[in-house]
């Protein structure tokens, strides 16, 4: 009876080792989902806009879209989520590009035209390079640049910020890291304790000394907004955090015309 019961206990001892090994072990397929299909241009939208390629000290070639504004003073530096590629956010672009911001798109290593495949520091590295290509061969000066991350990119973003001078930083619906999430998502497994992939928005926040705008979705089921408060709590002044409704892929639009005046109340914020 003993030897039975000892089975029986084995059997899902056996199944929760299993479940939790797949997927450490394809830890990478349950963060990144890369979409290599372009689906449009800039040009859709009605943007201007460049194609530029470059490669990273590890010989990466990344594709990327320079979108300018006439007239305008500062430029985006954009860093997607973790799923699709640029062709899917010309939203966005339009939106900034109607405030009157240049816009440069940097596609990550395995998504879109860009080579390679994704991975932390992989992604950390496509940062630095786009940071170089655009305040080195497209000539704007790092005080007008504007450093902006969703979702993942904004772990990207962090890391970034916290190595270069822009005028500012921008980090929306940002969660704190990929353990965090992990033991959210994933409570009954003890991902977050092995998870090798970190993406630490909150500990990069901490390196970050210059203008700082966090937005969160009031209404966002995918990251929690506290995980917004946190990082928010974390930073350097001068910051400023502000709460749309929406979820987590809908808030700019769903609050437009309020993400518009976020925007641009923390622009005029930014020294001369």
């Amino acid at each position: 009876m003993l030897r039975s019961m000892s089975r029986l206990l084995l059997v899902p001892v056996l199944i929760y080792i299993g479940i939790t090994g797949w997927m450490l072990a394809f830890e990478d397929r349950h963060i990144y989902f890369p979409d290599a299909v372009m689906l449009h241009t800039p040009a859709d939208a009605g943007l201007p806009f460049t194609q530029h390629r470059f490669d990273t000290p590890d010989g990466v070639s990344l594709y990327a879209w320079w979108m300018p504004a006439p007239g305008s003073r500062y430029a985006v530096l954009h860093f997607h989520g973790n799923m699709g590629n640029i062709s899917h956010r010309l939203h966005l672009y339009k939106r900034w590009h109607t405030m009157g911001l240049s816009v440069f798109a940097v596609e990550y290593r395995g998504f879109g035209k860009s080579s390679g495949q994704p991975s932390e520091d992989g992604l950390y590295e496509d940062a630095r390079a786009g940071w170089r290509y655009l305040t080195g061969m497209l000539g704007i000066p790092p005080a007008q640049v504007i450093i902006v991350g969703r979702s993942l990119g904004c772990a990207i973003a962090a890391d970034l910020a916290g190595r270069v001078r822009p005028a500012g930083t921008v980090l929306e619906t940002p969660f704190t890291s990929i353990p965090d999430m992990a033991g959210y998502i994933y409570p009954w497994l003890p991902l977050s304790l092995l998870a090798r992939t970190q993406l630490n928005t909150l500990a990069k926040v901490r390196n970050v000394h210059h203008p700082l705008l966090l937005i969160n979705a009031r209404d966002d089921r995918v990251v929690p907004p506290a995980m917004t408060e946190d990082i928010f709590a974390a930073a350097h002044e001068p910051k400023t955090l502000r709460t749309l409704a929406g979820g987590h892929n809908n808030f700019d639009t769903v609050s437009e015309k309020a993400y518009f005046k976020v925007w641009e109340k923390w622009l005029a914020t930014i020294p001369e």
